[in-house]
This record gives C-alpha cells, structure tokens and sequence, in this order.
C-alpha cells in the first residue's frame, strides 16, 4: 500500500511549487520592474551618501522590484482578456486599447444597469431651487455634465458590453428631471459622438482638449450666446505627446503605449487665476481652489461650478464674449462628492451665468448632501442614517 494516494502526491507537487515559487520571487528580479529606486540619487553625489539613501530605501526598491509586483498584474489581465472575462475594478481595457475607469460604479452607471432614482431626483430638485432663487435675480444655469468614457467612446468599449442592453440612464433621468424643471440643460454625449475618435484620453479618465472645447462650444449655444463660441480650427492644434495617465501607470501597461493631446491655443486675453474673497468655501484638494480671471473693466460674470473636466480650459475661452471676469469653483467640498458646496458663496458672487459641469460619475446627491445656505424643498425629508 502507498504511503499516499496519487491525488495526494500531485497536490503536494503542487504545494512545493507554489513555495518554490515564492522563494524564487524574493530572489530573482521582476522581469517587468523597472529597477529604479523612487528617491532620485544625483550623479555628483559622494558614494558615502549614495550609500546612506540606498540603504534607507532598500525596504521599498525591494517591494518595486521584486515579488513579480509587476508581472502578476499584467498576467491577470492578460488571462481575464483570454477568457473574455470583463475587470470592473479598477480598470479594463476597451478592444480597441483604449483604457476606462471601472471605479464608483461608473460601467453600471453608463450603461444603464445603475440608476439611483432617489440621488438623481435630489440633484433636479437642487437645480431647480437653485433657478428659483437665482432666476430673479437675472442669473440664468445651463447644466452640462461631462460624459464619462463609456457613455461616448461606446465603440471601444469590450465585446462584453454590447450585451448589456438597458432603458434609460442617470444622465437620461437627469436633463429630463431638469427639463421638466426648466432649467437649461445640453446633452454632451451626441455631441461628442459626431466628433471623430479619439474623443477621450488612452491612458486616462478625462476627455482630451479637442473634446472639451467642443463642449465648451455646445454649452454657449444652450446659453443662447452661440457667438460666444470659439473656432477649433483655430484652437485646437495637432496631436503632440502627453504625460501618460494613471490608469497607464496603474496597470502596469507596457512603455510602447503612448500618450497624445491636442495643443491648444488659448487666446490670451483672460488675466491669470486670482483668488476672490467672495469665494471662501474650499474644496478638501489644493488644485480646486475657488479662483477667477479678469478679462474687461466692464461685462457679464460668469460661474463655472465643475471639476477637472473643466478647471484648466473653459475659463480661459471667454475671449469672444463680452465678460467681466469668469470665476470658477469645484461643485462640492470634496473631490470626490457632490451637492455639498456653498450656495452662500454663490448668491455672494451673484453671476449672470452659472454653468454646472460635474462629471457623469460624481453628479447625483448622496445621502443627505445638499449646498450650505440652500433652502431645502422638502421639509419633512428624513436625514442620513436617522430612522423615521
């Protein structure tokens, strides 16, 4: 009689390559690590202090650089793209290489498998208090929300996502809600559709610079201002290299893929960014501070209230129109979050134009998220995590 059945010595085969090749992890470079030490040593440093930084790091090149760290990532998308496996989390590629963001439920939310009816509900009835209190006062809101990947680059997207067939998406509840309120909405995703690929970044969640001004053009004209528009043709310019994006750099990608951009260029009539004492709520990240940029001693004040799809290029193309100044705040006090900025602030600012542009993925109110200094519509609501 065997000391060990058959399945038995297999399985510690198994188990001792497993170990193996552990061990062999710890002692054999990642064939994909790039071998570089994350603190920079300066070639005209003394060896003595080479030694100490090197010694210093040692704990971290290690963890770069060895284990495969590198190469499990790239073998597991690898095997999930062999099996037609899709990855949500927290990044998948597209057929056509083209990378998307799977995070915050952003592939349910564009293709429809995702609608919070109650968050959607909450944002129109923001938007809508807000035109009420506002409207009077000669300020008119024309809503515009950047679209995310999915929801405009549909032909990149997996071979899996064809079968995904829903009715109606957040997005779709949402101009629809604000239609129905009044409010002035422009639906981006058709608009960006017409326009030839790529429409978006590869390596990177964000829409690329031909992209933005071609919104940016489509927001004037729902504004009623169409001569406000700027020419692309004198804008945007050729295709260039970018920085690669994190979601290159996150999945290990290989160097060959590339990034690109278009140049733009921007009239410089618009005063460099200022801080305003009017504008005093912040939001939690340094880059999204409230700013604005003088562009004539007389005209119009228009607010931007968005996020990153924004922050850089849309306050710098009023140069057609007859403004004042173009300020700029990020819709919510957090980066992440929406609804929760400061109405205050706004009302102080009193703009003739607001165009809100959060983002598709961050526009609907959570919980019980709603701008200070906002009057609430409805006043027998039950707040977050109190019971009725």
């Amino acid at each position: 009689m065997t000391l060990l059945s058959r399945h038995r010595r297999y399985l510690g085969a198994m188990v001792a390559g497993l170990f193996g090749f552990l061990l062999l992890s710890n002692l054999i470079p990642d064939p994909l690590a790039s071998m570089q030490w994350r603190v920079k040593v300066a070639p005209e440093w003394e060896f003595s202090r080479k030694l100490d930084l090197w010694f210093r790091n040692i704990g971290i090149f290690i963890q770069d650089n060895f284990g495969f760290r590198a190469t499990l990532p790239v073998l597991r998308r690898e095997l999930r793209a062999e099996l037609n496996s899709p990855d949500s989390k927290p990044f998948y590629a597209g057929r056509d290489g083209q990378l998307f963001w799977g995070r915050e439920q952003t592939p349910a939310q564009s293709a429809g498998a995702l609608v919070r009816t109650a968050n959607v509900e909450r944002f129109v009835d923001m938007l809508g208090e807000m035109q009420r209190i506002l409207a009077p006062l000669g300020t008119k809101i024309v809503v515009a929300l950047p679209p995310n990947a999915q929801s405009v680059e549909v032909e990149a997207l997996p071979l899996w996502n064809d079968a995904l067939t829903y009715p109606t998406t957040e997005y779709d509840l949402a101009l629809a809600g604000l239609k129905a309120r009044g409010v002035t909405t422009v639906d981006l995703r058709p608009v960006l559709k017409a326009s030839p690929a790529p429409r978006y970044l590869l390596t990177d969640t964000h829409w690329n610079a031909r992209s933005s001004i071609l919104a940016f053009n489509a927001v004037m004209v729902a504004a009623g201002h169409p001569d406000w528009q700027v020419d692309p043709a004198q804008v945007v310019g050729q295709l260039e290299p970018a920085p690669r994006g994190d979601l290159l750099r996150a999945m290990r990608m290989p160097p060959e893929v590339k990034e690109e951009d278009y140049r733009l260029n921007l009239p410089a009539k618009a005063s460099k960014p200022r801080l305003d004492p009017v504008l005093r709520s912040l939001n939690e990240h340094i880059a999204f501070r409230s700013v604005v940029r003088d562009y004539a001693p007389e005209g119009l004040k228009v607010l931007i209230m968005g996020d990153s799809f924004t922050a850089m290029s849309w306050p710098r193309l009023f140069a057609n129109a007859p403004v004042k100044e173009v300020a700029w705040m990020h819709a919510s006090a957090r980066v992440t979050g929406n609804c929760d900025f400061s109405f205050d602030d706004v009302k102080r600012y009193a703009p003739d134009l607001i165009i809100y542009a959060r983002t598709e993925r961050f526009f609907p109110c959570y919980g019980d998220d709603w701008p200070k200094g906002l009057p609430r519509p409805w006043r027998s609501a039950v707040p977050r995590n109190v019971a009725p």
